[in-house]
């Protein structure tokens, strides 16, 4: 791969060509940074832009993650995957949340923290659901972004959106 890029160094299929062999060598730090190089020679490709956004959220880059599927976003409005895991990327911080109310004793100290962290973990929930909504608009039938929705707004006690979107969810489910 090497002497190829070195031949043609603005190959853009080679470079990526070459980073995806390193992903399937599971050495992703060289995969991201061959990402990185292709952004430079195609800096409005939504797809390299969506792909940064996988790998940092793997290797747990969360803030990068972020401005990689915004940016993926800002290229392709209708990107309907970025808008997806922008919202798994906002949800995933819930176990963390989780494990900490779970942690908690029955102190009065105790019960004003784990309301403080339900407010924290309902307000991921409002957090994530701009980006599913996005999502279902541009895909109505995309069953991950239905069902995510039903459970979220059955979290926040909207229940004639959870109604709504249960019904489209389970139409939807896979048999």
């Amino acid at each position: 791969m090497a002497v190829a890029r070195a031949e043609a160094p603005e190959d853009l299929n080679l470079l990526l060509t070459e980073a995806n062999v390193y992903y399937s060598m599971g050495n992703t730090a060289k995969f991201k940074e061959l990402l990185e190089v292709a952004i430079q020679k195609d800096p409005t490709n939504p797809e390299l832009q969506y792909n940064l956004g996988v790998i940092s959220t793997e290797t747990n880059d969360f803030e990068s993650s972020k401005k990689y599927y915004l940016r993926a976003i800002e290229l392709n409005p209708d990107y309907t995957n970025a808008y997806i895991n922008l919202a798994a990327l906002i949800l995933g911080q819930e176990q963390s949340i989780l494990e900490e109310m779970n942690n908690l004793g029955s102190s009065a100290a105790d019960d004003r923290k784990y309301d403080e962290l339900k407010a924290k973990r309902n307000q991921l929930y409002l957090d994530a659901i701009p980006y599913l909504e996005s999502a279902f608009g541009i895909d109505p039938n995309n069953y991950q972004a239905t069902k995510t929705l039903a459970n979220i707004y059955s979290a926040v006690g909207e229940s004639e959106k959870y109604k709504k979107f249960k019904a489209i969810s389970d139409a939807l489910e896979p048999k």
